[in-house]
């Protein structure tokens, strides 16, 4: 059947696809905004043409604000992760090395072990130092914390502090260090808990003297306090105390205590038993040069609390004791290896309360109350045996001169003295005459004995004890009588 078109006619073009936005492909608008099929625009409010460019910029230009923006933080993340991983893989050494160029500054060659890398703090463990130009004196430390101000220290808290002297070579050169590196050092705040601090006669040898478990604070120096006077413009002395702290002998604990100390440029001092040097009921000062020497002062204080420092066995004594030490190098002594140099120098001791045992026939020769004793000490180069020349013993009117030694067991020490003297046959009698006559007679007895009896009784003491148990000293006595009648 034919169709109802012929097929000669060309088929009607398409309608053309309108542009998107709604606008005819023309482009024609009517006044009303419409198309040419009547339809609305697509959502485009095009009012007129400076309304619809002034739109199109405005978005445009916070669109741009917004890559802009997303485009930076994109660069500050990638800043900060470069940082993170520069401190991560670069950080450690390069701190490290601050850490060791800032103490090497204040004078202290430092291994500072672990180093743990926090917010305005570096913490360290393990680490290992000694002073420069420091022969002798090395350390440990089991946690330091270093608070920071940028890269600069501004705080320093030590937990764990262990500190070795080998001789007395580290006391020798802490002077000159002090006096170079003092200052700089001591205006970082430093703040230590256990602290331990041991002192051994040679390299490798056993510790003969340990200070432990004392808690380290620094304070201004006291004027006044016995060392010896800086020279002009050197800097003011470092001093601090040693609070609380376990005083060890040979590795047996005798005492705990605080332990003051002093380190200016011409002296080191200690004080034991206070807070403070001069308030110190024994006190220890080292002078290095121009030739070593060391003084030693026990203030006049009683037995008692002499033996509660040193752990000795006083009992119930009352009485009061007072003392000093000088020690210098012996004559020929190698300066140069001043550990193991024998030392020398005068000892003097005043015990008020005491006297030597004695028959009350001797009351009247020893009168009073107090002992003195004098002696040149001379101290072995290994420090185990003390020998005492000279030795004077003065108890009223009675005078003893002898020998004596001092030998040391681990913490403790023997102690032996052969003491001789000679007393007027006249006082010995006169003495023994008022023992048992009283009044008139006795005088009388005795004045007779003085004018008819002559000679001298010649007497010995042996005297042995164990510094740990004063009370239990043992003192042998004899007498050779030279006397004869007056004719």
């Amino acid at each position: 059947m034919p169709s109802s078109r012929p097929s000669s006619l060309p088929s009607p073009d398409p309608a053309p696809e309108a542009p998107r936005g709604g606008v005819p492909a023309d482009g024609s608008l009517r006044g009303d905004g419409r198309s040419g099929d009547g339809r609305s625009g697509s959502g485009d409010n095009l009012d007129d043409g400076s309304d619809n460019g002034s739109s199109g910029d405005g978005g445009a230009r916070r669109g741009k604000r917004r890559w802009r923006a997303v485009i930076a933080a994109l660069v500050v993340l990638a800043v900060l992760a470069a940082a993170v991983a520069a401190v991560l893989v670069l950080g450690p050494p390069a701190i490290r090395r601050r850490i060791i160029a800032e103490a090497r500054a204040r004078g202290v060659a430092l291994e500072p072990g672990v180093v743990d890398l926090g917010l305005g703090a570096v913490r360290l463990r393990g680490a290992r130092f000694s002073l420069l130009e420091v022969r002798g004196l090395s350390g440990t430390v089991a946690r330091a914390t270093i608070e920071l101000r940028g890269l600069s220290p501004t705080r320093i808290a030590v937990d764990g502090v262990d500190l070795t002297l080998v001789g007395t070579d580290a006391l020798e050169g802490l002077p000159a260090w002090v006096a170079q590196h003092g200052p700089r050092a001591a205006a970082l705040p430093l703040t230590t808990s256990r602290v331990r601090l041991g002192l051994r006669d040679r390299e490798g040898g056993p510790e003969v003297l340990a200070l432990a478990d004392g808690s380290l604070q620094r304070r201004a120096a006291a004027s006044g306090q016995g060392a010896a006077a800086p020279p002009p413009g050197a800097p003011p002395p470092e001093a601090g105390v040693l609070k609380q702290a376990r005083v060890l002998v040979a590795g047996k604990e005798i005492a705990r205590t605080d332990v003051a100390w002093s380190i200016g440029a011409a002296s080191i001092s200690l004080g034991f038993g206070g807070d403070d040097v001069a308030a110190a009921p024994l006190r220890a000062e080292l002078r290095p040069r121009p030739s070593p020497s060391a003084s030693i002062a026990l203030a006049p204080v009683p037995l008692t609390a002499v033996g509660a420092l040193l752990g000795v066995d006083v009992g119930a004594a009352k009485m009061i004791v007072s003392g000093t030490l000088d020690l210098r190098l012996a004559e020929g002594a190698d300066r140069t290896a001043l550990s193991q140099a024998p030392l020398e120098g005068p000892i003097a001791l005043t015990v008020k309360g005491f006297t030597l045992p004695h028959p009350k026939e001797l009351d009247g020769l020893l009168f009073g109350d107090t002992t003195t004793l004098k002696a040149d000490a001379r101290i072995s180069g290994d420090r185990q045996r003390v020998a005492l020349g000279g030795v004077e013993v003065a108890a009223g009117a009675l005078k003893l001169t002898g020998t004596g030694t001092i030998e040391r067991d681990g913490a403790d020490a023997s102690i032996g003295m052969d003491l001789s003297g000679s007393i007027p046959c006249s006082l010995l009698a006169g003495s023994a005459a008022m023992s048992h006559l009283t009044g008139a007679v006795g005088l009388l007895a005795r004045d007779l004995m003085s004018r008819t009896l002559a000679g001298s009784v010649a007497v010995r003491a042996r005297v042995d004890a164990r510094a740990s148990r004063l009370t239990a000293a043992r003192v042998t006595p004899s007498a050779i009588l030279r006397c004869k009648l007056r004719l």
